[in-house]
This record gives structure tokens, C-alpha cells and sequence, in this order.
């Protein structure tokens, strides 16, 4: 007879009891005091029922318990008792979800009463700064970026003082509303350099030290300021499968918050997909190298189209034109053009350009081994050139003509070598310069500004975050058809490998083959699970930690979006490969769905391994590197290569975290368990009659359980999605600050 529920409320208040005893104290008291709860308010009999024979029927206390109370068998509470502390054990990974995701949303409420409170009294600070809001840099003013005596030095790993110059301190420059200024000379001359220096965007460490002023508006720059810009990068990162209107949309949400409705933030972008010429585009996937989707030259309108969203009046960009064709070239530069036509502040690296791409710049400034060759107007090249000593053929354009002259090794007619000719144009230059750029300089007094404290947070909420993120997340999984093929492809084929070798039966050979199975089934879903977490992985990371240093989001709302989006597939790949794999080799009918269940988790336990390593590896190359000795380590202390007391001191933790061994004990023990094994077959050592005795052989620990197994692998994925979220955030991109050379001198 079993105990039955005299009335819904009281199961109710039985769960309540459960989820407050687990909260207050360690899971094995919570389910004594929920068992004990349940015996004496539960599992009674009804009222007015008739007692079975061998019960008591008065109801007074008789050596510790109350006589005529209904006694189940002691099987049933060690059976309820370890589901409670399953139970028990998922709420304690669930509640640490929960806990994460209200501290994010503490934090940034805290964050934004900070900011607000910063905003109502806004004044210097101690020492003589004034830090500014992006947002009230308004879109329709224009900005003038001024800079002078730009230096940037590498000193050397191994230390002894050495450093290199990339740039050495002659480069000022000055960058001027409606004006396209390009930044041009050899491979190698500091063009990048000179550039995320000038922005605040040039990656610390201890090898770097970048020094220089830079004026924005006539106002000095603190050191540690960022310049209020957009800045496209040379590498054109986005998710593949999201279209041209989707990728633009994200970000606009993102960035301007609540403050568009949806008919608002449509014209936005059908505004940024016309200024840059992607309205044809517009319902095409992005793409990538692998993917076909966009233009090259489309990519990069499209990366454009990204940083100007908020409508920024300053624009760097590296290399736009690079591995494009002319024409597409061209049309990069025709929408700087339009751009600059409209006000803002363009600074532009090229590579060689056409003539015609020359021609729409303004402003140019050459450099050479991290020296300034020249600085001025276009139109002012080939005379200034020429009166040097350089004239330019007519037959040759001016782009070619200069980088020739300030390139070592190229002669202009053998009048003098390389190196002399450089410092010549390079000491010309030098003083050309400083006397343009020392118009805008300090006009605006002597009070510095810092830009980008509060610039990086995120605008849009925790929750809208998470919500777009969570939709981005599951288009990028399931729109790439290609790669849930072959996954496919991958847990089908391994199914009927195992189907098409193994034949398990109840003789005593199939002892050793029902072993050898679950072993192979737990070590290859961790490989295929890790392996194809870590090729795509690194990539993504790549694109967010961009995304996240540019203040579109946090890295917590992304995280828990991308771990959501991943159960749905990692759960159905592996329900498909053990519903084929189950009949094919004769595992027991009755553990099916057991099987099936620990393989889902065992799936999401592969899968946040490979996250970590990702996460914590500096490129895809070293996890890589390090996913090979990882799946050694799991494979040795799988719980039955070595014994427990043989581990050596220094590395007995190891097996507590194994992902192959606890599936390895959960699979055998979901197995073995009221398994009959008959004396026929072949014999491996005494016979073995029963499933029992067949795990012992195995020399699990005591207190082996199936229960302990799976609370385990909760365990472990909480703890490494714990511990990606945590390098996530060390991996968040810090900038180098840049040193006064007035107060190094006065120093």
C-alpha cells in the first residue's frame, strides 16, 4: 500500500518545506526534515479506513514512534529519500542562477543611480578634470581632434630597460569637421599605431607607454580618456546568419534603448542602410569566410553603418579599402565622402589607394618608421613635394609618387639613398605642422575633459538585453543549417558504429562489453561536445568582447542567453543518437528514459567545459592545445583506470570534477541495477549473477549512486558557467593610458 496525500494543501506546504529546508541549510538535513514531515502529516491513512493487518490501530507513542502510525517499507524511504536530495541538489544550481542574475541587476541599477547622480552635479574633479557624457556630445554639433608630439614605445619582454619606437614623438596633426584626413605610408610605419593612440584605444600592458597631447575642441584630454568617435576596425566581425537589417536593428535596439519606438527605430535603419548603400542588401545574411552572404565591400559599409548608429561627430577607420577591389573601394570612401559632406570628422587609414580614391580626401598625413614625413592639404602635395626636390611625374599618381619617396630602399633617381632622403622630408615636415596644428590647440582653457566613464554602459536594460541576446542566440544556432548536419551526421554515424558492433545479451561475457560501451558512449560525447564548443567558441568571443567594450551589453545577459540557446540542440542530438543507439545494442527497455535523460545532461556538461576552455584561452589555438591533456586528464580518473587510493595526493581533486566519470557511474549504475546475468558465454574471473555485483567488481566509491552521479553533473556545469562568466570578465579590453610629455618634463 502506498502513503497517499490526504489533501492538496498539504503537498503543497510539503514542496514549500522542501524548497525553504534546502535554502537554510545543506541538502541531507533538508530531505531528513522533509521525510520526517511527510511520515507524520502525510503518509497516514484516511480517515475512518480500516487498518491492515499487523498495525496497531491506537494512536499513542510505542518505543519512539506513534503506535497504529502507516509504516512503508525501508526500500521506499532510502528510494525517497535520495530523489529529495536530487531535488534538492537542482534547486541549489537553479538558485545559483538566479542569485547571478540578480546581482547583475543590482549592479546596474546601482550603476545607473551613480551615473544619474553624476549627471545632476556634474563639476571638476580633484585633480582638474571634468568627466562628460557621451550623450551630451550632441550629434549635431561638429568636433576638431588636434594632437600633437605623439610618441608610443615597446619595451622589451626580457626587460633591460630597452625599448622600441614605433612612434617617435614628431607626429602632430589635427583632424577638422567636414574634412576626410587620410593617414598613409609603408608597412609598418605606425599607421594603426598613431591611430589608437589619437583614439584612447590602444590595448595596456605593461610593455606599452604612449605619450603625447590631444585637444578635443580646443579642450586638453585627460590621459585616460577615450575620444568621443565611432572606430571600425580592419577585421569585419558579425554573426554570420543574421541578415543586414537584423544585425543593424540589434544594435540600434542596444544602443539607443527605449528612447525609439518601433516605427522610429525602423527609419533608423532604413536611414543607415541608405546613407551606406546596403538597402539592396538589406534581407541578406552577413556571412563571413565560411558563409556566403554579403560583399566584401558591403561587410564594411555594413561595419560602418554599426559605429554610427548614435551618431557620433568623429569616425576613425582602419583600413576600410584594404581587400577590396577598386570599385568597391571606391564606394567605401564615396559614403566617407557623403559623411564628411554632413560635418563629421573623418581619420582614415589607407593602403594604397587609386587615384580617384586619393582624390576625395582632404587632409593627408605620410609617416615612415613612426616619423612624420608630412602633413597638409591634398591639393598642396605634389607643390610641396616639388619644391623639396621631389617633383611628381604627370604619369605617376601622387599617392604612389610620395610612398615611394618615403619608403627605404626606393632611389628617386640616385640622387641620395633612402635614408637620407627620409630624414630630410622628415625635418621639413616637423615644423609645417606644428604651426597648423598649434591653431587648435588650448583655445578652450586649461581644464581637461574625460570621455568614456560613462559612455560604456550599456543603454538599453538588463532584461531587454537578455531578451536580444536570447533571440540572437537561437537564430545563430538553428539558421546554421550546415553545422546541425553535420552534427547530425556525427551522432547517427557513431549510433550505428556501436549498433553495428555491439550485441549485448545476459551471458557473462556481455559483463565486460555493457563496460566497454558506456565508457566509449561517455568519452565520446565529451569529445564531441567540447570539440565542437571550442572551433566555434573563439570566434563569437571575438565579436563580443567588442560588443561588450563598446557598452552594447553586459557579459552576464549574453552568457545566460548563450547557455540557454545551446540546450535545446545538445539535448536533441542526444535524445537522437540514444534512441537509435538503444534498440541497436540491447541495453535494458526499462532504463530508456533514464538513459536518455543522462545523456541530455552529460551533453550540457560537455558543452560548458567547452565554454570555460574557451573562455579562459587567450586564442582558439591554445584551447585547442589544451583540450588534448583535458581529455587525457578525464579519461585516467573515469573511476575505473585507477584505483582512488593509488591518485597521487597533488591531484585527488581531479576526479571530483571528472565529466567522464560521473556519466561513466551515472550510465553503469542506470545499467546494472536489477540486471540478471545467466552462467553461459565465456568467463572473465567468478561468475556474476547479478548487476550488483558486477558494479562492485568495478571499485566505485561507497555511497555510489545514481542520485550522486547526476547531482555532480549539475554541479559541474554550474560551476563552469560560473567560472566562464568570471574569464569573461577578466578578458574585458583595457586601454593604455596616455602620459603628459608637458608633466613628464616638469617631472
Amino acid at each position: 500500500m502506498r502513503p497517499r496525500l490526504s489533501s492538496s494543501p498539504r503537498a503543497a506546504l510539503l514542496l514549500l518545506f522542501i524548497s525553504s529546508a534546502t535554502a537554510q541549510g545543506g541538502r541531507r538535513q533538508a530531505a531528513v526534515r522533509a521525510l520526517h514531515f511527510w511520515k507524520t502529516n502525510v503518509a497516514t491513512p484516511p480517515h475512518g479506513s480500516t487498518v491492515a493487518q499487523g498495525e496497531a490501530t491506537p494512536r499513542r507513542r510505542r518505543k519512539g514512534r506513534i503506535e497504529g502510525e502507516y509504516v512503508q517499507p525501508s526500500s521506499y524511504w532510502s528510494s525517497l529519500r535520495r530523489r529529495v536530495n536530487a531535488a534538492a541538489s537542482l534547486h541549489s544550481a537553479a538558485s545559483l542562477f538566479i542569485v547571478l542574475f540578480a546581482a547583475l541587476v543590482i549592479r546596474e541599477r546601482r550603476k545607473n543611480g551613480v551615473a544619474a547622480a553624476d549627471d545632476a552635479g556634474a563639476s571638476p574633479s580633484v585633480d582638474g578634470v571634468v568627466d562628460v557624457d557621451l550623450d551630451l556630445v550632441g550629434s549635431e554639433s561638429s568636433s576638431t581632434l588636434s594632437f600633437e608630439n605623439i610618441s608610443f614605445f615597446l619595451s622589451s619582454k626580457k626587460g633591460k630597460g630597452e625599448k622600441r619606437a614605433i612612434l617617435d614623438g614628431s607626429i602632430s596633426g589635427v583632424a577638422r569637421p567636414g574634412r576626410l584626413l587620410a593617414i598613409m605610408g609603408p608597412s609598418g610605419s605606425g599607421k594603426t599605431s598613431l591611430m589608437q593612440a589619437v583614439a584612447g584605444r590602444m590595448k595596456d600592458s605593461k610593455e606599452v607607454e604612449v605619450s603625447g597631447e590631444r585637444f578635443f575642441d580646443g579642450l586638453p584630454l585627460a590621459s585616460d580618456s577615450r575620444v568621443p568617435a565611432a572606430f571600425v576596425k580592419q577585421e569585419d566581425n558579425f554573426f554570420p546568419y543574421m541578415t543586414v537589417r537584423e544585425t543593424l536593428d540589434f544594435r540600434v535596439q542596444l544602443r539607443l534603448g527605449s528612447k525609439l519606438g518601433r516605427s522610429a527605430r525602423e527609419d533608423v535603419v532604413d536611414n543607415l542602410m541608405e546613407k551606406l548603400y546596403l538597402t539592396k542588401s538589406a534581407d541578406t545574411i552577413v556571412g563571413n569566410s565560411k558563409v556566403r552572404g554579403i560583399s566584401g565591400g558591403e561587410r564594411k559599409r555594413l561595419a560602418i553603418a554599426c559605429e554610427i548608429i548614435s551618431s557620433p561627430n568623429v569616425i576613425f577607420l582602419d583600413e576600410p579599402t584594404s581587400g577590396l577591389d577598386s570599385y568597391q573601394a571606391s564606394e567605401v570612401v564615396k559614403s566617407l565622402r557623403n559623411m564628411a559632406d554632413a560635418g563629421k570628422t573623418i581619420v582614415a587609414v589607407i593602403h594604397q589607394p587609386s587615384q580617384s580614391v586619393f582624390g576625395m580626401f582632404d587632409d593627408l598625413m605620410l609617416l615612415s618608421n613612426g616619423s612624420l614625413m608630412y602633413f597638409g592639404e591634398v591639393k598642396d602635395v605634389r607643390s610641396y613635394f616639388g619644391k623639396l626636390g621631389y617633383p611628381c611625374p604627370m604619369e605617376v599618381g601622387t599617392a604612389e609618387h610620395v610612398i615611394d619617396l618615403i619608403s627605404e630602399g626606393n632611389g628617386v633617381d640616385g640622387e641620395e639613398n633612402a635614408k637620407d632622403r627620409i630624414a630630410k622630408i622628415g625635418a621639413a615636415a616637423r615644423p609645417a605642422a606644428s604651426s597648423i596644428v598649434a591653431k587648435y590647440n588650448g583655445r578652450g582653457g586649461t581644464v581637461a575633459k574625460r570621455f568614456s566613464r560613462k559612455s560604456t554602459r550599456p543603454a538599453a536594460g538588463v532584461f531587454k538585453q537578455f531578451r536580444l541576446l536570447l533571440i540572437r542566440s537561437f537564430e545563430d544556432v538553428f539558421r546554421g543549417k550546415a553545422v546541425l548536419v553535420i552534427k547530425i551526421v556525427q551522432q547517427v554515424s557513431t549510433a550505428l558504429i556501436y549498433g553495428g558492433i555491439y550485441n549485448l545479451g545476459t551471458h557473462q561475457s556481455s559483463i565486460q562489453d555493457r563496460i566497454g560501451l558506456l565508457s566509449l558512449i561517455a568519452i565520446g560525447s565529451t569529445n564531441i561536445g567540447m570539440a565542437g564548443t571550442l572551433k566555434a567558441f573563439p570566434r563569437e568571443k571575438a565579436i563580443v568582447v567588442e560588443e561588450v567594450a563598446s557598452g552594447l551589453y553586459s557579459i552576464l545577459p549574453y552568457f545566460l542567453a548563450k547557455a540557454l540557446a545551446e540546450i535545446p540542440v545538445n539535448a536533441g542530438l542526444s535524445a537522437l543518437f540514444g534512441s537509435i543507439l538503444y534498440p541497436l545494442v540491447g541495453l535494458q527497455r526499462s532504463r530508456f528514459l533514464n538513459f536518455l535523460g543522462i545523456g541530455a545532461l552529460h551533453s550540457l556538461v560537455a558543452q560548458s567545459a567547452g565554454l570555460f576552455l574557451g573562455a579562459a584561452s587567450p586564442t582558439a589555438d591554445v584551447a585547442l592545445a589544451l583540450f588534448a591533456p583535458f581529455i587525457v586528464l578525464n579519461i585516467i580518473f573515469d573511476g575505473k583506470n585507477i584505483a582512488s587510493e593509488n591518485i597521487p595526493w597533488l591531484l585527488r581533486w581531479i576526479p571530483k570534477f571528472g565529466l567522464i566519470r560521473w556519466t561513466f557511474e551515472a550510465l553503469t549504475l542506470n545499467e546494472f541495477v536489477d540486471l540478471k546475468f545467466d552462467s553461459s558465454g565465456p568467463r572473465r574471473g567468478p561468475i556474476v549473477r547479478t548487476g550488483e555485483e558486477a558494479v562492485e567488481r568495478l571499485g566505485f566509491d561507497e555511497g555510489a549512486t545514481l542520485q550522486r552521479a547526476i547531482q555532480n553533473q549539475g554541479m559541474i556545469i554550474a560551476s563552469c558557467w560560473t567560472l566562464s562568466y568570471l574569464a569573461l570578465i577578466a578578458t574585458k579590453q583595457k586601454f593604455a593610458s596616455m602620459k603628459s610629455k608637458k608633466k613628464s618634463k616638469k617631472d
